[in-house]
């Protein structure tokens, strides 16, 4: 026979065990649901559930349960109808919540106070444990234990016992709800932090974007102005200087077409961005193309850019029976103009410039090569997006809009192809080109 001495210890152990139980974590629900099954155990319950009411709607609803299923209970206590078999009375739990009374019942069956209500005898509920969880002087909730099958199943004792632990559950439950409200805070003030970074991030951007744009609109100004004054200048020695050579002449003629494509370049390239920045397709002529005399034609004019030096050789290398491609011929000189362009701009020092064409399968590969001051990896991961210009000393001087290798890759891609770079810092570069045969978007 248990004395009451091991009684006691039961009774004090299994309330600290509680205790640590409610207090072991924050997570309500896991916390509750292991509470409600030892105190089920404790006082040899058959069914038990913890009933939390909701802040500002004062909806109950089952937090954790044991022996009954919580839809169930969820729907006996939210239903405005009598169900004909219900699970739980809902007169024993609205009034434990209302009346902030504990409820201890033998038999409710032939307890007068809840004998004449259906519910009770159509749940053939007998013996009944039910006590308020009260924090800070509200109701919050409810624990309710019953025995369908026993009478006489709960005693003081019991109620002693369950009422400590609503104590400490009320709290428990208060603690996680504060923490929850705070978790929420500090969630909803982390993502208005984002959302107004975000806007400032974007605005920045934004006048960013405006600057490199009305700087890219001064030098194209500036760029244009140049070879107009150049061909203004050859075309009016023409017309007034009887005295030229017929080779004179033809050099003369030749600057001023070379200065006229590389006008062409810069209004297409200015189209071609504003046509992706509107988010309109660019679209290819295409048709089959010899590369030869375009290279050569290409390479030719290099030596009128105004970056050319007499420091600077320009070799040109071509597989004999370099095979016909489907291209755009704009386009492609554009591509190529850029990458040579950029190979003069970026030797200042001067030195050999090689360009290579020759077969591959399925396709062409042009190279362009130089020993300029070159780059590291990580200025070649930023090389190919738009307004990107690497901030470096030694070509602080030198103009671009920073779209020229941008418009560049989306011109490769567009037929079908790639480009790649390969660089060191004072070694060079060497960036390679793949054409297809034929062009994707032909």
């Amino acid at each position: 026979m248990e004395t009451s001495t091991e009684s006691g210890k039961d009774y004090i152990g299994t309330l600290l065990q509680l205790g640590q139980t409610l207090n072991s974590s924050l997570d309500l629900s896991q916390v509750l649901h292991t509470a409600i099954e030892q105190v089920v155990k404790f006082v040899n319950a058959e069914r038990g559930f913890i009933l939390l009411v909701e802040e500002g709607s004062r909806r109950v609803w089952g937090k954790a349960t044991h022996g009954i299923d919580p839809l169930e209970l969820e729907s006996a206590l939210s239903s405005r109808e009598k169900s004909n078999s219900p699970e739980i009375s809902r007169t024993i739990v609205e009034r434990a919540l209302q009346e902030r009374e504990h409820i201890l019942s033998m038999n409710a069956m032939e307890d007068s106070r809840f004998a004449k209500h259906t519910s009770v005898r159509l749940a053939n509920l007998r013996s009944v444990l039910c006590v308020p969880l009260i924090a800070q002087g509200k109701v919050i909730g409810i624990v309710y234990l019953d025995n369908r099958v026993k009478d006489d199943v709960f005693h003081d004792r019991q109620l002693e016992m369950l009422t400590a632990f609503a104590n400490q559950a009320a709290v428990a439950i208060q603690n996680a709800r504060l923490y929850d409200n705070l978790k929420k805070s500090v969630e909803e003030r982390l993502r208005l932090q984002s959302e107004l970074h975000e806007k400032e991030t974007q605005r920045l951007a934004l006048e960013e974007a405006n600057r490199l744009k009305s700087d890219y609109i001064g030098f194209v100004t500036h760029e244009l102005r140049n070879p107009l004054t150049t061909i203004r200048g050859f075309i009016q020695t023409l017309e007034s200087d009887d005295t030229l050579s017929r080779s004179e002449q033809l050099e003369f003629y030749e600057t001023i077409e070379a200065e006229c494509d590389r006008m062409l370049e810069m209004i297409n390239e200015l189209l071609d961005s504003s046509r992706l920045e509107a988010g309109r397709p660019i679209t290819l002529n295409a048709r089959m193309l010899d590369l030869t005399p375009l290279l050569e034609r290409i390479c030719r004019f290099q030596r009128f850019y105004r970056f050319w030096t007499p420091k600077h050789t320009l070799k040109l290398e071509i597989e004999p029976g370099l095979p016909a491609i489907e291209a755009d011929e704009d386009k492609l000189h554009q591509i190529l103009s850029n990458l040579l362009s950029n190979a003069i701009k970026y030797s200042p020092e001067g030195g050999e410039i090689l360009v290579r064409a020759y077969s591959v399968e399925n396709g062409v590969h042009i190279e362009v090569r130089d020993n300029g001051i070159g780059m590291t990896q990580e200025q070649i991961s930023r090389l190919f997006t738009p307004y990107e210009r690497l901030d470096r000393e030694e070509i602080r001087a030198i103009p671009g809009t920073g779209l020229g290798l941008f418009l560049t890759r989306h011109l490769v891609e567009l037929h079908g192809g790639r480009i790649t770079c390969q660089s060191e810092p004072g070694k060079g570069s060497l960036f390679t080109l793949f054409l297809p045969l034929h062009a994707a978007s032909a």
